[in-house]
């Protein structure tokens, strides 16, 4: 059992009903093992650290009964920290969401649950697009990538982001806000996660 952890991207938002990549990199895990299910728990406009409103707790807070809880979990996938950057109060200071991952992680492992991690993709040209928001995200990033945080990770980033200007999405993956992925760009997530990460 896979349990995703995310927010409006892993949820779909501004892709075609259906397309989100959670949704397609289920089937492929059906696919190559039938007793693989996956749950996508995501909840949009959520961040991992702070709550964003009654009904849209943090990655933190839910980790327990939307993740841990779930019967038969092995793997969760914890992604979609770009809201804890973009939503005011912004958060521009990559040690404090690099702790709150090695926290979310340790109770995981106390659970004897995998986490896999995913960079963060650019939001370049998005309306709350800041410098200091990159900065983060770039070491973020950078902390993730060196593979002492998470028990794997898969790189979003490089697949997403435009190889002109890195800090856009690729054009033809852009839903048109600059910060969510549309059906193509949801379809290259899932291509790109090899399902042997999710099923150790």
């Amino acid at each position: 059992m896979v349990v995703v952890i995310g927010a409006s991207v892993s949820g779909g938002y501004n892709a075609s009903p259906g397309a989100a990549w959670p949704t397609e990199l289920a089937n492929r895990l059906h696919h190559s093992d039938p007793s693989y299910q996956l749950v996508n728990a995501s909840i949009s406009a959520t961040r991992l650290l702070t709550d964003s409103g009654p009904t849209m707790p943090s990655s933190l807070t839910r980790e327990d009964k939307d993740a841990l809880a779930v019967p038969g979990v092995r793997t969760v996938i914890l992604t979609d920290l770009i809201n804890d950057i973009q939503q005011p109060p912004h958060q521009y200071d990559p040690a404090v969401i690099i702790a709150g991952l090695k926290s979310f992680i340790t109770r995981a492992h106390a659970k004897q649950v995998r986490v896999v991690g995913t960079t963060i993709p650019p939001y370049g040209g998005f309306e709350r697009y800041e410098p200091a928001g990159e900065r983060c995200r770039q070491a973020v990033n950078t902390a993730i990538r060196a593979g002492r945080l998470f028990d794997a990770f898969i790189d979003f980033d490089a697949t997403l982001k435009d190889p002109t200007t890195p800090t856009r999405l690729r054009p033809t993956y852009d839903s048109g806000d600059h910060l969510h992925p549309n059906t193509p760009g949801h379809q290259a997530i899932s291509q790109s996660i090899n399902p042997t990460l999710l099923t150790q």
